[in-house]
């Protein structure tokens, strides 16, 4: 059995992905976010240029693994036709993400606080980057 995948829809699909993560964490919750991980600090432009100078490596790692996770829902559409992509993706995310979701955000150092809502900010956007890209990748054949 050949199993052949729509890479151009993988790649568009990832970069959507990607950079819906930026406007997912800036412009949309991205007050809530710095708040989650900075308290009320403000940063100088100074100190926020230092934040930034690394973030390349960060957002390669992002793109690669937005890049497998994609990948693998194409697999997974492919190889079990009874399922549309939307209820694969929801699978996916449903015993993938929100566990590991939680677990990271359980066991690492955020305020009791706002766990929660960085639970549900994290795992909601994988939830609807899931179900778009399931949605395309079960009709762009």
């Amino acid at each position: 059995m050949e199993i052949s995948l729509n890479w151009l829809a993988i790649i568009i699909i990832t970069l959507v992905t990607f950079f819906g993560g930026a406007f997912w964490h800036g412009p949309l919750f991205g007050k809530i976010w710095m708040k989650i991980h900075h308290g009320d600090k403000k940063y100088s432009e100074d100190e926020m240029k230092k934040m930034m100078e690394g973030m390349w490596k960060l957002m390669t790692a992002e793109f690669v693994a937005s890049l497998f996770m994609i990948m693998t829902l194409a697999f997974l559409i492919v190889m079990l036709p009874v399922f549309s992509g939307i209820h694969l993706a929801f699978l996916v995310w449903i015993g993938f993400v929100v566990p590991t979701m939680t677990s990271v955000v359980l066991w690492g150092n955020d305020a009791k606080k706002y766990m929660l809502t960085k639970i549900v900010i994290s795992s909601s956007y994988r939830l609807v980057s899931l179900l778009i890209a399931g949605y395309i990748l079960s009709v762009w054949k």
